[in-house]
């Protein structure tokens, strides 16, 4: 009968040389039969498989066989070592991809007569699985060999590889500076590419602190970078990330991009460190300027267009209402002279017949004047400008001395600055403005006329000591086709004030007036910002 004391388990053989004094170890032995022991290693997550020193198979787990993808049926029949790599050689496991390699990720191979490998090394294998295989020896000759599935780490790893290879290319496509702060020593470590963004070379501002790089910094962004950086330091913002201006060596600014994030973890020296980016981004600023200078004028012409368009759409009614209204009264005149005229009494008498073809000559010569003007102030809402620098009071003299001839006028005109006008414009303004002062000067017993400027407010004045009007009626002054004064020393047509007014809108200002009964008028203008010099 067999002693059940004696073991005949491989592995309790193994125990049972050691020495008498270990009784934990004999006490396990006999503790370790062959089921319990297999119920052992099949629980493991690694794969165990043992053969003697002959290369045959002692035991496995159910994980070795597993991760082989060995058949039941196959491993059933307990086949050795070199079985086993026949059946894998066979199946095409050594074939490519599949490989050994080892720490460095050299190719090891096989020792072509005893299939020996490392004590530790890598096998891939045609599933995609990477293993991790070690190789125990023991004294009684058994060696042991575990079987670890690392294909999530060398996945990882290859990750890693690829994401630093594209980070890389990345870098080297946009070469940024690079920066990072040590938080407890305040220490700062930057790149070649920080430094050259700002004219240095790297060791000339090494080594760097947050002092420096805060010297560095436009004083006006400062604040707004400091609380950027507390933001960040205290979590209310998940990353740092500011646009500021830093101190180029050549003395003039240059517009960054700084973003940065915490390192995830501490350093070995203990210090918690805050990486990031420094780009140069002056470029896109100036342009950003730029456009946004540039949609300001535009806006301002389109206000200046839609302006004069809604103000040529309210010309155009005004002239409609003038015309229907003060062409109608010569008309009527008209048909009712030249149908007096078509009777036979007023036939036969040619002095009637002389007198009536007058008032109807002087009718319809009033209509073509109406309509004359009517297209001259078209003219002026759709001829173009062309700015050029000119001063007011050399216009007005101009003006002046052709009003002078055949007027008691006193003429007086202050000296003013040049500005930037359109000379047709601007004389048309000026000529109409002095036409309707010497118009209704005319009563007075020393009429004066005088052109001023107002340089505090930046302000033309036409002033007059003639007969005025009231302010109640002021918005009515510059309507085409309208009158103040039911009887005007002229042969108006109500239309100058209303052409000034145009010609001044046109120039970018405003035309407006002050004036009571009796006392004269005087009529300011001012000019649009583009005539600044």
């Amino acid at each position: 009968m067999e002693n059940p004391s004696v073991s005949t388990h491989p592995f309790e053989r193994e125990a049972a040389v050691l020495p008498t004094h270990l009784r934990a170890v004999s006490l396990l032995s006999s503790v370790l039969t062959p089921g319990v022991l297999q119920e052992a290693i099949d629980s493991l997550a690694q794969g165990v498989v043992c053969f003697d020193s002959d290369h045959q198979l002692i035991c496995f787990n159910r994980r070795y066989a597993e991760l082989l993808e060995l058949p039941a049926e196959f491993m059933q029949r307990q086949p050795s070592k070199h079985e086993i790599i026949a059946f894998q050689r066979q199946r095409g496991d050594f074939d490519p991809p599949g490989r050994f390699f080892d720490t460095g990720g050299q190719t090891v191979h096989p020792d072509p007569v005893t299939d020996e490998m490392p004590e530790h090394y890598w096998r891939s294998i045609r599933s995609g699985k990477t293993l991790e295989v070690t190789v125990s020896r023991l004294s009684s000759g058994l060696y042991v060999r575990t079987f670890s599935d690392v294909s999530a780490y060398f996945q990882a790893q290859r990750e890693a590889q690829k994401n630093a290879s594209r980070l890389q290319r990345i870098l080297d496509a946009t070469n940024p500076g690079t920066w990072e702060a040590h938080i407890s020593t305040g220490r700062i470590e930057i790149n070649d590419a920080w430094a050259r963004m700002f004219g240095y070379e790297l060791n000339e501002l090494q080594p760097m602190s947050r002092e420096q790089w805060r010297a560095m910094i436009h004083p006006e962004d400062m604040v707004h970078t400091q609380v950027a950086s507390l933001a960040f330091l205290t979590g209310a913002s998940k990353q740092f990330d500011s646009r500021f201006r830093m101190c180029h060596k050549a003395g003039h600014w240059v517009w960054v991009r700084c973003t940065g994030k915490n390192y995830d973890g501490v350093l070995e020296d203990g210090s918690i460190v805050i990486s990031g980016t420094l780009f140069d981004i002056s470029e896109k600023v100036t342009a950003q300027q730029q456009s946004t200078k540039l949609t300001a004028q535009l806006k301002d012409e389109v206000d200046v267009q839609h302006s004069q368009l809604d103000r040529a759409v309210r010309d155009m009614a005004y002239i409609s209402a003038g015309l229907a209204h003060d062409l109608r009264t010569p008309l009527r005149s008209i048909n009712g002279f030249a149908s007096i005229l078509g009777e036979e009494d007023t036939a036969a008498n040619p002095e009637l017949v002389s007198t009536y073809a007058q008032k109807i000559a002087e009718l319809s010569g009033r209509m073509g004047r109406m309509i004359s003007a009517m297209l001259e102030l078209l003219q002026v809402l759709q001829r173009p400008t062309s700015l050029k620098p000119i001063s007011v009071s050399v216009l007005a003299k101009e003006k002046m001395e052709g009003l002078r001839a055949g007027s008691n006028v006193d003429f007086e005109c202050a000296e003013t600055p040049l500005v930037n006008a359109d000379p047709d414009l601007l004389g048309r303004v000026l000529e109409e403005l002095l036409r309707n002062a010497v118009a209704y000067t005319k009563e007075s017993s020393s009429p004066r006329v005088e052109v001023g400027y107002v340089s505090e407010d930046r302000v033309y004045f036409v002033r007059d000591n003639g007969v005025g009007f009231d302010m109640a009626k002021a918005d009515q002054l510059f309507k085409p086709f309208t009158r103040l004064h039911q009887v005007e020393p002229s042969d108006g047509l109500g239309m100058g004030l209303a052409i000034a007014s145009r010609c001044v809108e046109r120039l970018g200002g405003r035309l407006w007036a002050s004036s009571s009964p009796g006392t004269g008028s005087t009529f300011f203008f001012s000019l649009g910002k583009d005539s600044d010099f």
